[in-house]
């Protein structure tokens, strides 16, 4: 069995951002192409039941007034490569992908 793959996206300070304001951290180890209040990347699941963990890290910017709300955090995910394959017509079904 291939293991399956998932795709995350964190992203903090989201209520902050929803309206309008500045975020207030940084992820540190994102990857350039991620802004610095988002860190995404993919995580191998090797088994059914099996545990995989990422354990990222953010940096609260010098000089932010607002202390008492706190940083909410939004995870997304999905299954990477999920919905490609398409079904040729008259070949056998391709090994059906897992679900979420």
């Amino acid at each position: 069995a291939v293991p399956a793959e998932l795709q995350f996206v964190l992203d903090a300070d989201t209520e902050r951002r929803r309206r309008g304001q500045a975020p207030r951290v940084s992820f540190l180890g994102r990857g350039p192409a991620d802004p610095e209040h988002q860190l995404s990347g993919t995580l191998e699941l090797p088994r059914q039941h099996g545990r995989a963990c990422v354990t990222p890290t953010f940096q609260l910017h010098e000089g932010i007034r607002d202390k008492l709300r706190p940083i909410v955090v939004t995870l997304t995910y999905g299954i990477r490569g999920a919905g490609e394959a398409r079904q040729v017509r008259g070949a056998a079904l391709p090994p059906l992908p897992p679900a979420l």
